[in-house]
């Protein structure tokens, strides 16, 4: 095998096993501190499409597994686990219509500079929660972003792809137009069996005014938050997004109940919150807002608690049972925590619209419990890894799968389906039949197919 071959024909550049900057190369792929044990023996950081293409080719032909790389924020660190990973940092374009309410956005492109643009136009998408993930693993795994219960999961306003197969062929697919693919790539996660090069995404009307509201409560006011929170969401409409936050505070867990609210009006807004809050716990550590958040700024608050080189281990998992259930585990598992950096969200959708039966993403539930466990010394790494998995294994009994965007893919113990078996089983038909030998079946987290 000689890489000089590939080389020769890219228009990016590639680094190999051989070259002196290859490990720093590799830990760059991963966001998280935390790095994968296995290394890419090729990196190849592709200019456009075309460069894709020569890489499947030149992979599949010298028996090559391969991996895309779009941002590197799936915390177990899928994107590097191939013997070819396919960078593709520099397909960022994005192009927005307007008129026509639609953009052409590369894979590359983060949920800030989505959102930020889009805002300048009154144009909204249902962007991740996190501002510098890229548009390319958070669609394929489904997309749950800001204001997904008024416009959905963010795969449903994918309207196309350009997307490199197995073979190398670069082609189309939409509802008209190779529609078996566009079936998969709304959801398959990395299970998908192609590397996507381009979306053409559905934009929204923007809520003229986005607005948020913060309580804080101690942990002793949990089952009166929690009861609280499943009447005011029932009664709230698909425009407010809700969850709780549990923090490490200085006597024991903080209890975060956050509203954001996607209005039309200010007037809407307050109207919302009122009577979303009207019977909420007096009692409160303290109360923030109502204020104004525009997606940018949403993302400016979120990224404060996700800090850039820390390490960590994150888990999710969805579940049909009360929400006073979750949030009391929750708020017991950070009660645990190694590490005061950690946090656990619960958000709650009772309220959000049904997900449509026409793409991969098919597994969801009324509570999402997210955890994460964050901190920055590597010789605390086993215990705060002990302590997801302990804080996971609680749910065993009522968990109906996970989110494969912030699920632990090496979880040990608890299997939690990513998808619905129908779906499943749909998926691994078209992976044999369009990637037959497997280039690009790394990790597959939908093995998984019940819950222990």
């Amino acid at each position: 095998m000689t890489y000089d071959i590939l080389k020769s024909r890219l228009r990016g550049t590639m680094i190999t096993v051989f070259d002196p900057a290859h490990a720093e190369a590799c830990d760059a792929l991963i966001w998280n501190g935390r790095k994968p044990a296995r290394m890419a023996k090729v990196i190849v950081r592709a200019a456009d499409a075309r460069d894709v293409q020569e890489a499947v080719r030149y992979a599949a032909a010298n028996g090559m597994t391969v991996s895309a790389r779009g941002g590197g924020h799936q915390f177990t660190g899928i994107a590097a686990r191939a013997d070819m990973v396919i960078d593709l940092g520099e397909l960022d374009t994005l192009r927005i219509d307007v008129a026509g309410r639609s953009a052409l956005v590369g894979p590359a492109v983060t949920n800030t500079r989505l959102a930020s643009a889009l805002e300048r136009h009154d144009l909204g998408f249902p962007a991740g929660h996190c501002g510098d993930v890229t548009v390319s693993g958070y669609l394929l795994g489904g997309g749950l972003g800001w204001n997904s219960g008024n416009w959905g999961i963010a795969c449903h306003s994918v309207l196309s792809v350009e997307v490199v197969m197995a073979d190398g062929t670069l082609l189309t697919a939409s509802a008209e137009e190779n529609p078996d693919i566009f079936w998969a790539v709304r959801g398959a996660g990395p299970s998908f069996f192609g590397i996507v090069t381009a979306y053409t995404l559905r934009l929204h009307e923007a809520p003229r005014a986005p607005t948020s509201c913060v309580r804080l409560h101690s942990a002793d006011q949990a089952e009166a938050v929690a009861a609280w929170a499943e009447r005011a969401v029932a009664r709230a409409p698909a425009l407010l997004e809700f969850a709780v936050k549990i923090g490490a505070g200085p006597e024991g867990p903080v209890i975060a109940a956050v509203a954001n609210v996607f209005a039309a009006s200010e007037v809407e807004a307050a109207q919302v919150l009122e009577e979303f809050f009207r019977d909420a716990p007096e009692a409160t550590l303290g109360i923030v807002g109502p204020m104004p958040t525009p997606i940018v700024a949403l993302y400016q608050m979120t990224g404060e608690s996700t800090p850039k080189g820390a390490r960590y281990a994150v888990d999710c998992l969805w579940s049909d049972g009360c929400f006073e259930e979750a949030l009391l585990r929750a708020v017991a598992s950070i009660a645990a925590a190694p590490s005061a950096l950690s946090f656990v969200l619960v958000a709650l959708r009772s309220n959000a619209r049904p997900i449509p039966a026409d793409a991969a993403f098919s597994r969801a539930g009324r509570v999402l419990t997210t955890f994460y466990g964050i901190w920055t010394d590597e010789e605390a790494d086993a215990e705060n890894r002990d302590w997801l998995g302990a804080s996971m294994h609680q749910f065993s009994g009522v968990a109906t799968g996970t989110y494969v965007g912030e699920s632990e893919l090496e979880r040990s113990g608890l299997a939690l389906p990513t998808l619905s078996e129908a779906a499943l089983r749909r998926v691994e038909e078209l992976q044999h039949r369009y990637d037959p030998a497997g280039l690009f079946r790394i990790a597959d987290p939908m093995a998984a197919r019940s819950v222990a």
